[in-house]
């Protein structure tokens, strides 16, 4: 049977982008006096694995509506029953493609069973709050929030949101024409391997990397496939059932390394393993614009030769 593909929200890509100010926003601290506002708040889309459950009691915050640049408090209590362990984080989905690190009060690991949860973020930017199950993808979630920003399509997706930005960027700039044009320019030009490029990060330094992580993990992957047309290049991997979690946690120790997430299924992944210092100058935005719809690209490619 063909498994779901999982856009890990984790990945700040192109399209999905996980909002949170990195400076510039109130400093506040994690008590309830610090969020003196209750903040009324209309519940969304929601989608889990069976069993599963996340439900919102409360939301409070240095203001009383949901506005950029202030902090959030939300509470609730979380089902966990399709797998034994997992995190919980609360995010923002938009379609702004720069991000910023993600806070350790965003998230909590939690296992299997019935439990409470309080997770505070900083809006860097208007999105779709929601918070979710996260197991290396997200596998499950509840989105909230105030007016047009509460998220109740269930047709929302990456390739939809990156269309109208497009569009929109090129009847600014005065193109016209074929609306693929208009992507294609949002888009630009794929990125070139640097001349300097570190081994690490060539089709065989990436190999051996993911490799040396599968043997940390104790496990034998089915196959190993480097998508190597631009940069940075990406790896594909096929595993046994009930292997990927074990992989993926070796693959955040690799030192020389940076794991954020990928696309893929709990046997077929897709991700980057090339940290953002080593892109060459003045490609980042490119890089990430470029990324996701490359991830998918070759998953699909991928999954189908397995």
């Amino acid at each position: 049977m063909k498994r779901p593909l999982r856009i890990d929200s984790t990945l700040t890509a192109a399209f999905l982008a996980v909002a949170f100010m990195a400076s510039g926003a109130p400093t506040t601290g994690d008590t309830p006096a610090d969020f003196p506002y209750e903040v009324q708040f209309q519940v969304g889309d929601a989608q889990f694995a069976p069993g599963d459950n996340i439900t919102i009691t409360a939301l409070r915050g240095t203001r009383d509506i949901i506005t950029t640049n202030e902090t959030y408090c939300v509470e609730g209590t979380y089902t966990l029953a399709s797998t034994n362990e997992a995190s919980l984080g609360f995010f923002a989905t938009s379609a702004n493609t720069n991000s910023t690190p993600v806070k350790a009060r965003q998230m909590m690991d939690i296992t299997k069973g019935t439990g409470t949860f309080r997770l505070i973020k900083t809006m860097g930017r208007e999105g779709y709050l929601h918070v979710s199950f996260y197991n290396g993808n997200s596998f499950g979630g509840v989105y909230f929030g105030q007016g047009i920003w509460v998220l109740t399509n269930h047709n929302y997706s990456a390739l939809n949101q990156v269309s109208r930005r497009a569009n929109a960027e090129a009847v600014n700039a005065g193109v016209s024409g074929d609306p693929n044009a208009a992507i294609m320019e949002y888009l630009g030009k794929p990125v070139a391997p640097p001349a300097d490029m570190d081994r690490a990060y060539s089709k065989k330094g990436l190999t051996k990397a993911v490799k040396l992580a599968a043997q940390n993990a104790g496990i034998t992957l089915k196959k190993v496939s480097i998508e190597d047309s631009e940069f940075p290049f990406l790896v594909g991997i096929a595993c046994q059932d009930g292997d990927w979690p074990k992989l993926r946690v070796e693959l955040k120790k690799l030192s020389e390394y940076e794991y954020n997430g990928g696309t893929g299924s709990d046997t077929c992944n897709v991700f980057n393993l090339v940290p953002q210092r080593a892109f060459p100058p003045g490609s980042f935005q490119t890089i990430w614009r470029r990324l996701m719809l490359r991830e998918m690209a070759f998953y699909e490619k991928f999954h189908a030769n397995q």
